[in-house]
């Protein structure tokens, strides 16, 4: 007899998000022989994603288990080293396989950490919380036992230099010690394993450089890595919606930020990842896109992004095209330590299997600016262009 036809199924893009990257992690952990991820949650959208796609995970497998799957079972108990181990809801997975960790410090606010801890909390994991400042305290005296120079951030009267190389030893802190958690957490809970370091770093800031190298980028996998900041942002509204994940609204509405600066008087926060970035993240991912996917150069991007955006002016479009390919040029040697990632579509920065362009780049980009120069002052005259592509 023949089957009767079937009407395919097409996964929305939030869809594709949920369960892709969630079967990756899955599939990872029980090849690795680990017992577990860690992740540093900064309470943020990117941790945050990072840690709803654990938790899809564990949904995936605890519906499996609730199934009869045996296999997965079996799996499971494996890795969790208990033998009679039997789930009652996808928390329970996630408390035996999911250690959160927020890192905070006196740059952090206190929305950030009662963000993170309320997220841990609706989804099982296990959360720890800790200040690094200790430490980051300890590396900058070195630095200025053996200098005599005393870094300061640019809100205390610090140079620009001064103020990130304090911004990126706070990041890198952190990475150490997600490591070190790693190693012995279980241990200090009597038990045995180790868990492997979860990344949050997105697509569009891999692209763009706005990470600091060897920070908690740096990391065994990374689920987010191949993934847009705007995908990752319909994605936090899905899970919303799918897991009724109550925080997850709060953190969606929070502005980006990386808390490495000082908190302004007042406690709030002084830095926002757009501003640090002098482009939004909107302007990101169509930088991102005309670069990887139409393999746009500076001018054909100035050209591409005059018709998209008619609002600007030329100079303006011109000024915007120029920072995004000298912050690009700039950064691109990131890329080439890149931590392994998830990667379903063509919109990708993978450097080592997606994207074989050269990393050292004249930041200047002498000949293709002045190109885009001379077109601005031919466009001067001109009418705003009104028409928009398709």
């Amino acid at each position: 007899s023949t089957n009767l036809p079937m009407e395919p199924r097409y996964h929305t893009p939030e869809e594709e998000i949920a369960l892709g990257p969630a079967c990756w992690l899955w599939d990872y952990l029980r090849r690795s022989g680990q017992s577990g991820y860690f992740l540093p949650l900064s309470g943020g959208i990117d941790s945050t994603a990072t840690s709803c796609l654990v938790y899809s995970m564990s949904v995936q497998v605890f519906e499996s288990v609730q199934s009869g799957c045996q296999e997965v079972l079996q799996d499971l108990r494996r890795i969790v080293r208990d033998p009679q181990f039997l789930p009652g809801s996808p928390q329970d997975i996630c408390s035996r396989l999911f250690t959160t960790c927020y890192m905070g410090s006196e740059n952090s606010s206190s929305e950030t950490r009662q963000r993170a801890e309320q997220l841990a909390k609706e989804i099982g994991a296990s959360h720890l919380a800790l200040r690094i400042d200790a430490a980051v305290s300890a590396l900058v005296a070195i630095f200025v036992a053996c200098t005599g120079l005393q870094p300061k951030f640019r809100a205390h009267g610090g140079s620009a230099q001064e103020n990130l190389a304090l911004q990126n030893v706070q990041a890198r802190v952190r990475m150490v010690l997600a490591y070190l958690f790693a190693q012995l957490v279980l241990l200090a809970r009597g038990l045995t394993g180790n868990l492997l370091v979860l990344g949050s770093a997105n697509l569009d800031e891999g692209l763009r450089g706005y990470m600091t190298k060897y920070d908690c980028s740096s990391a065994d996998v990374n689920p987010i890595g191949g993934i847009s900041k705007s995908d990752l942002r319909s994605f936090i509204r899905y899970s919303m919606r799918r897991h009724g994940i109550s925080i997850l609204g709060e953190i969606f509405s929070a502005p980006p930020t990386a808390e490495l600066e000082p908190l302004a008087a007042n406690g709030q926060l002084a830095q926002t990842d757009e501003v640090d970035m002098g482009m939004t993240y909107d302007e990101l991912s169509a930088y991102g896109r005309l670069r990887k996917l139409d393999k746009c150069g500076p001018v054909a991007m100035f050209l591409r992004l005059r018709r998209l955006w008619p609002q600007h002016s030329a100079k303006v479009v011109a000024d915007k095209v120029k920072h995004f390919f000298r912050s690009y040029s700039i950064n691109r040697h990131k890329v080439t330590v890149l931590t392994p990632s998830y990667h379903a579509e063509a919109y990708n920065i993978d450097d080592n299997r997606f994207d074989h362009r050269q990393f050292l780049y004249n930041v200047n980009w002498p000949w293709q600016f002045q190109q885009i120069d001379q077109l601005v002052d031919q466009m001067a005259g001109c009418e705003p262009v009104l028409t928009t592509d398709k």
